[in-house]
């Protein structure tokens, strides 16, 4: 009997996985995937830079019992979330919760095709679950330690099962900005540090960033800003967390970033990566995408492609959310495609 996608993605949705609180999930994967009869192997993963320590963070890579030599062809996507965790609910059509999209119902497709494609005797396929791409990326980019080398990579996010052929990069960066603290009545006395933040982030966000029309404008979105002390205290710091969506390569990007916020903000990359093709199969639909992903690092121990069910647009939202029937629909791509490239190599 097959392995059911839905049934995996509401067990998966109902354990939170919040980006560097993976260990209780990864373990669970590999516990089930080892009662499975696959051979599995876990790779742990340290906490992000500045955060508390993540017990049990780590990749799970599975292949068929017995299999031998580099994987053909590696179905991954990321076991992590952003946060807050929402709890699975459902209705006749959609299955609802944090995760559903983004990207636990695609790994439990993934998951599904596996063990469908073991059943038929493919033993040249692998099944890899990574951790802290919503963050930092780290599992991926530590993964090449686990999986040495394979001849391709698919990589699972929400493109309503469009092929991605490009993506375009990230810029994450951390800003701050240092001030003195006094009584806000006699402002003289002291410096803002937010005053002085907020003025240099509204310039960055006016500023006409390097930008490239293959991928598109470069975007700017400031997802966090602190600072200050009291309403009746000259703040005397603040910080932000800024995401830059790169359609140009990142070293003009952060040259004119650090140029228009100015000397007294101090800049922090906190991860980066370029914008890039995918390859895509030729008879497929396929798309330029803005989100980022995991493949510029997966590309390092195979040739990557991206595709997945779910839409981009309901991940991270309150609603999230993927439709059953494309849980399935998506398993049986999944199939297709790593049969089409251990066949010929799927030149597109």
């Amino acid at each position: 009997m097959h392995v059911d996608p839905v049934e995996l993605c509401r067990a998966l949705v109902a354990m939170p996985s919040i980006s560097n609180q993976e260990g209780a999930l990864c373990h669970w994967v590999a516990e089930r995937l080892g009662g499975e009869g696959w051979s599995v192997e876990t790779q742990p993963v340290p906490p992000d830079k500045d955060a508390p320590a993540a017990p049990g963070r780590c990749n799970v890579l599975a292949r068929p019992a017995g299999a031998s030599g580099p994987p053909g062809v590696v179905l991954t996507t990321h076991l992590d979330t952003v946060p807050p965790f929402i709890p699975l609910s459902e209705d006749d059509v959609h299955l609802y919760g944090r995760g559903t999209c983004d990207a636990k119902g695609i790994f439990a497709s993934m998951w599904a095709a596996a063990d469908r494609l073991r059943a038929e005797g493919v033993t040249r396929v692998a099944l890899l679950g990574v951790v802290g791409e919503e963050t930092d990326s780290l599992g991926a980019k530590m993964v090449g330690e686990l999986v040495p080398k394979a001849d391709w990579i698919v990589d699972g996010e929400p493109t309503e099962m469009r092929m991605a052929d490009g993506a375009k990069g990230i810029l994450s960066l951390r800003l701050r900005q240092r001030g003195t603290a006094g009584h806000s009545a006699y402002p003289e006395r002291g410096v803002s540090a937010v005053h002085g933040l907020v003025r240099s982030l509204a310039r960055l966000m006016e500023a006409e960033l390097p930008s490239d029309p293959r991928f598109g404008d470069t975007t700017v979105n400031i997802g966090v800003l602190e600072g200050g002390i009291a309403p009746n205290v000259i703040a005397p710091a603040a910080s932000a967390q800024v995401m830059i969506r790169l359609s140009a390569a990142s070293d003009a990007v952060l040259e004119e970033v650090k140029r228009v916020v100015g000397p007294e903000v101090e800049l922090a990359v906190v991860s980066r990566s370029e914008p890039h093709e995918i390859h895509a199969l030729s008879d497929h639909p396929r798309e330029v995408v803005r989100f980022g992903s995991d493949v510029p690092y997966l590309s390092r121990i195979g040739k990557p492609l991206l595709v997945g069910p779910g839409s981009i647009h309901d991940a991270h939202t309150s609603g999230e959310k993927i439709r059953k029937d494309d849980l399935h629909r998506a398993a049986e791509l999944y199939v297709e495609v790593t049969k089409a490239l251990l066949r010929d190599g799927a030149e597109g």
